[in-house]
């Protein structure tokens, strides 16, 4: 939309919507599927289910790459890096997308469906 709507092209600036929204994001993203990894790490096993643990832990380190990746294709910016990086990194977006509808993190869209549809039922 900013390349053929705006005529923005990639690399965007320091000071444009996506590095502004982009860049504390991914960081952000990056220390809390940390943490959440490690403290998954701490847990009790008996609070959950050992059968799905593996799964959700995949999941998490799977945004932590997400994120780590873009950081990382940020950072290489003008470098011969970007060759390489930008398909792993789209690569880990793709694979998150194709895996959103098999884990948890489905009920979110599952939530604003039921969301949507009692507000239509009320007058």
């Amino acid at each position: 939309m900013l390349h053929y709507g705006f005529g923005l092209e990639a690399p965007y600036g320091l000071v444009s919507l996506p590095k502004l929204f982009g860049l504390p994001g991914g960081v952000l993203l990056c220390a809390g599927t940390a943490g959440l990894a490690w403290l998954k790490t701490r847990a009790d096993p008996e609070l959950g289910s050992p059968r799905t643990w593996g799964g959700e832990m995949a999941f998490v380190l799977l945004l932590f790459t997400v994120s780590a990746t873009g950081l990382a294709l940020y950072a290489a910016t003008g470098s011969s890096a970007v060759e390489w990086l930008l398909p792993i990194h789209l690569g880990m977006v793709l694979t998150f997308f194709l895996l959103t509808p098999y884990s948890k993190m489905v009920h979110g869209f599952y939530r604003l469906a039921a969301l949507i549809k009692d507000a239509s039922r009320k007058p």
